[in-house]
């Protein structure tokens, strides 16, 4: 990309053309009106530059910016894979009410979550009437929060937000139906368009399972796929979550996530291939050592980044899915 001068880089510059083209010296005081028009044209030779260069950003995904900012990524994105970024999208719990049998939950009653749940205070709506065929019965809540703000954990309690006729406001979560992801990152989803471009459809080679199952798949952050060891036409597949949408804060695929990438891997996989097996990540903790001073708590903090920013780089490399050159799948007191 084309270095893009400063304004007194460009002020000099005009400068100088005036005083060759007329053959004079412009002073610095006194009759100055040439420094001045010199001042006023580097400016608006400046915003001519900043759109040239606004412009060759936009022409390749790895650099373009967002629509909203006057550029063209999702543009690229949508192209390519056929969707813009993914939004946020709500989750689903399954809880157990108490009351009397024959008592009925009107459709759109509304459940706030408890102080002491996961994510307190959030509200969660059931869609469908809900009539008791017994004392307790499970009902379906979905939160009305989009994202992982209101995700709940099983044994979490809720509380209606009105009366309900024979029927106890208390809920309690026994079961996570449909695990809530956050917004896609622009970063995340210029990550999976690259990839896209990057590549090609083998028919079945390790980078159609990294595109069947990370290009569509909302909160997906890689896709390690692997031949069975021991086995003939048997693929094991390894997801890994974005951090933010993982169980664990680490990367460890929700069941809602496992599922999806499934479902979108064997509507595309080879007949050929007998088995496909899916598995989460396993993530590996990694204890280091530091030796031979005091630190403050502060720069434990910034050690503790720096090192996490570093090691969360580290991934297996796949062979015919991976770049070579980018290669960076081993940790060692070196590092």
């Amino acid at each position: 990309m084309t270095a893009i001068p400063t304004i007194s880089q460009l002020y000099n510059e005009i400068l100088a053309d005036l005083q060759t083209e007329y053959g004079v010296t412009i002073p610095v005081f006194g009759k100055v009106f040439l420094r001045a028009q010199a001042a006023v044209q580097a400016g608006k030779l400046k915003l001519f530059w900043l759109a040239i260069a606004m412009a060759q950003k936009q022409i390749t995904p790895d650099t373009a910016d967002s629509v909203s900012a006057g550029g063209t990524l999702e543009r690229w994105g949508y192209l390519k894979t056929g969707r813009y970024p993914f939004p946020a999208s709500q989750g689903k719990y399954t809880v157990t009410v108490t009351g009397s049998v024959a008592a009925i939950i009107p459709a759109s009653t509304t459940f706030k979550s408890d102080d002491s749940s996961l994510s307190p205070g959030q509200l969660f709506i059931l869609d469908n009437a809900f009539t008791m065929a017994g004392t307790s019965q499970s009902i379906t809540l979905r939160a009305l929060t989009p994202g992982v703000d209101s995700k709940l954990a099983i044994g979490n309690t809720l509380t209606a937000n009105a009366p309900i006729i024979n029927v106890n406001a208390a809920a309690i979560v026994t079961a996570e139906t449909v695990a809530p992801t956050d917004a896609e990152t622009l970063e995340t989803y210029r990550d999976k368009v690259v990839e896209s471009y990057r590549l090609l459809p083998q028919g079945g080679a390790a980078a159609d399972y990294r595109l069947w199952g990370k290009e569509n798949i909302a909160g997906v952050q890689q896709i390690y796929p692997y031949a069975t060891n021991g086995e003939a036409n048997e693929v094991d597949i390894y997801i890994e979550a974005i951090p933010a949408d993982s169980t664990d804060g680490k990367g460890t695929p929700t069941g809602t996530i496992i599922t999806n990438v499934t479902n979108a891997i064997e509507a595309n996989r080879p007949l050929a291939v007998f088995d496909v097996n899916y598995y989460p990540v396993v993530v590996k903790n990694v204890k280091i050592n530091i030796a031979g001073s005091t630190f403050t708590t502060a720069q434990k903090a910034s050690i503790l980044t720096a090192m996490t920013e570093a090691i969360a780089q580290i991934r297996p490399f796949i062979a015919g899915a991976d770049v070579v050159a980018d290669r960076n799948d081993t940790l060692s007191a070196n590092n």
